[in-house]
This record gives C-alpha cells, structure tokens and sequence, in this order.
C-alpha cells in the first residue's frame, strides 16, 4: 500500500467515526422534529385560540409535513404524483440509518455495507404495511458504489394500488366471451420507489444497452434515496 492510499484509508476512517458521532448528536433534534410534526408536544411560543375538541385534534402537529418536505425536493417532486400525496398524508416520519452484512455474507462476496430509510406511516385506507423500507447495499461506501437496493413489498388494499392502474375494455362484437377484458398497467408513482431495478447475479445475461438502462435506472433509484 502506497502513503497515498495509507493516507486515504486513514481519511475514510475518521470520516466514519465523525460522521457517526454526529448522526447520534443530530438524534434528539430527529426525535423533537418527531414529536412536533406529530402532535407529542406543543411547541413553546405559539399560542392559539380556543377551539372546539374537533377542531383541536385535527390541528395537532404539523399537517402534511413530510409530504411537502418531499415536494420541496427537485428529485423526489418528480416522482410524486397528485394521486400519491393523500397516501403520504399519514406519513409521520423518515428515519436513515447503516446498515452491515454479518461477516459470512461479506465474505461471499456480497456488499457489506449500506444505509437504510425507513418511512412510518399511520393507518391508511391504502396499504396495511406500517413501515415501508428500502436499503441500499454499497460495493464502496467510500466511493459509494451501489451494488443493489431492496424494498418492501406493499400490501396494497383492495382498488387502492397507486402503482397500478386497471384496464378494462368491452369484447369485441360476436365474441363469445361477454364479460369486460380485464388488466392491469403499470403508472408512475412515488411508492415505485419502494421496486427498485432487479440487478442480474451474472452480467453476461444482459446486453450493453440494457445495461446501460439499468445503470441509469439505478442512478436515478439512488438519487431519490
């Protein structure tokens, strides 16, 4: 190893640690944001006037902050479209954290580092899944390499799936089936998000082009994340 990548490598590690203190000094400030956006706690100086017990309940907290934190957002506005926002109304917080492989996977050969975003919601008309999660797996996490990304399946309610959008068209004239033809087609949607791009284990099953999509799919995957 040269002094060059000595150097480096000394560089990457203290850059872990530092950012590993800070992400515990930033906890209670996430913690606070929590409890403010919604409803735990009332935020000191803002006095308001007296209202009925309806009105009150529905004004706990910061309404409709996530979702208009994420508007805000060049990349992720993009991906939310008007049909979304009333599911990322019950969105109550976004929580980032690292994630390791155990030692046995990571000697496979498999990415051994990462980071994970969780987003908890509250009881919604359109999916039961109270946490909806997707991880990042890192080739690199000091150049960051993205070897692949996993979310989470959705459970979506019955006629409430936001990622779909159901076909039906009458049959044709002297056909003896009579019933409406049926399917489904996939539409944009922020919860596509969470069904990020599959990676083929061998290379080889894929051509340049494809792969050249892909590799902007995942780009773009990682830069909503």
């Amino acid at each position: 190893m040269s002094d060059h990548d000595e150097l480096e490598a000394k560089f990457f590690e203290e850059r872990r640690a530092l950012e590993d203190k800070y992400q515990k000094l930033y906890q209670p400030l996430y913690t606070k944001r929590y409890e403010i956006v919604n409803g735990v706690v009332e935020v000191e100086g803002v006095v308001s006037e007296p209202a009925t017990e309806e009105a009150d309940k529905a004004a706990e907290g910061v309404p409709n902050f996530w979702v208009t934190a994420m508007k805000t957002n060049e990349v992720l506005a993009e991906s939310i479209q008007e049909r979304d926002e009333e599911a990322l109304k019950y969105l109550k917080d976004i929580k980032w954290s690292r994630v390791e492989l155990p030692k046995d996977d990571a000697q496979k050969g498999e990415a051994s580092k990462g980071f994970k975003l969780e987003f908890f919601f509250d009881p919604n008309p359109f999916f039961t899944n109270s946490v909806l999660t997707k991880t990042y797996y890192m080739i690199d996490e000091d150049e960051p390499i993205l070897e692949k990304a996993i979310g989470t399946v959705i459970e979506w309610c019955p006629g409430k799936c936001l990622t779909q959008k159901i076909l039906k068209k009458k049959p044709k004239k002297g056909s003896k089936n009579s019933k409406p033809i049926t399917k489904t087609e996939a539409v944009d949607s922020f919860f596509n998000f969470f069904s990020p791009p599959d990676v083929p284990e061998d290379e080889e099953e894929i051509d340049e082009d494809a792969a050249d999509e892909l590799q902007a799919l995942m780009e773009q995957d990682y830069d909503v994340g």
